[in-house]
Formats: structure tokens, C-alpha cells, sequence
């Protein structure tokens, strides 16, 4: 079935669904960033998955429709930076609100040995060559091998997105020491 296929009701049914499933599954919020100097590109993904230590490797899912796609597929490269909460304002502008450069207007933001643009005071940012990818539906996995990585010394809590809303999370500990 094609994208362009009229959608039966189960099928419709069972999408809505899904997607109504998949907001209830708490994500981490990042910006993952490729391209150089000369043209850099970013999105907000949740889409971000750990595949090994050993080698250090990560995955990530990208809409083929996003401009970040095709500046991971020119320079076999990409970031993961991890939001905290104080980043929020970042999101939407990332989100599609902003477009290209634009969206590097915001945060402070550096280029890596490698040239992949990262945000200077994201809690991680871990640096990536593209390994393999796999392409599925509307989107490219990309199994990312992590060939460096930034970590704050700041203390932040990360930005969670929760239901369609931002969120924060409360380690239990404290809530069962209260």
C-alpha cells in the first residue's frame, strides 16, 4: 500500500490509535542537527534510541520529508543534542515554526571537529557517523556510531514531551523520602 491508497475504516481507525498510543510514551526531547558551515539543518526528534555500548551506537528515525534528512544523507553525519527543561523555547521553532538557518538564530550554537553543529549548553550532544540506515514508511533509521561526546557539568533536568504537552520528571526516591 502506497501513501496515496484510500485508507480503509479499521485502517484508519488503527492509525489513530496508534498514535494516540504512541503519546502516551514519554520520549526525551532532541535536536538533531547535521550538515557544515555552509548549510546546517536540525529538527526536534523523540525518535532516539541507544543500540550499543559496545560499539557505542545510537538510532534515530527521520521523516525523509524533513530538510535534516537529506543533510544526513549528504554528509554521513548527524548530533543528538539532549534538551533540558530550559530549552523549551526551542522546540517549535524546530518544530517547523522557523525554517533553515533561521532555526540556528536561536541557542547558542557551535560547529564540531566534524563540522555537525551542536548546542553549546544541551545536557549531551553526541557526535555520529552514519553507520547503516533503513529505510521504513515515511522514515530513515539511521544507526548512528558515536565517535564523540559533550557533557554538561550543569546539573538540568531534561525536557520531557508527555500526551502532546512538555514535561519534566521527578525521580521517585525523593517522592517516597517526602
Amino acid at each position: 500500500m502506497t501513501e496515496n491508497d484510500v485508507k480503509t475504516e479499521p485502517e484508519i481507525e488503527l492509525r489513530r490509535n496508534f498514535v494516540s498510543a504512541m503519546r502516551r510514551l514519554i520520549a526525551t526531547v532532541t535536536i538533531i542537527t547535521a550538515g557544515d558551515a555552509s548549510a546546517r539543518a536540525g529538527m526536534v526528534a523523540t525518535a532516539v534510541m541507544s543500540v550499543s555500548a559496545d560499539p557505542p551506537s545510537l538510532v534515530v528515525g527521520i521523516n525523509r520529508e524533513a530538510t535534516v534528512w537529506q543533510a544526513v544523507k549528504d554528509t554521513g553525519r548527524f548530533s543528538v543534542n539532549l534538551l533540558a527543561t530550559h530549552h523549551a523555547p526551542l522546540v517549535y521553532p524546530f518544530s517547523g515554526q522557523l525554517q533553515g538557518e533561521e532555526r540556528f538564530t536561536l541557542g547558542e550554537w557551535h560547529a564540531h571537529t566534524s563540522q555537525t553543529p551542536y548546542l553549546a549548553d544541551a545536557i549531551v550532544s553526541l557526535f555520529c557517523r552514519v553507520d547503516s540506515a533503513l529505510d521504513y514508511g515515511t522514515h530513515t533509521l539511521f544507526v548512528g556510531a558515536v565517535d564523540d561526546i559533550r557533557l554538561s557539568a550543569a546539573a538540568n533536568e531534561p525536557l520531557l514531551w508527555r500526551n502532546g504537552s512538555f514535561a519534566n520528571a521527578v525521580p521517585l526516591d525523593e517522592l517516597l523520602e517526602s
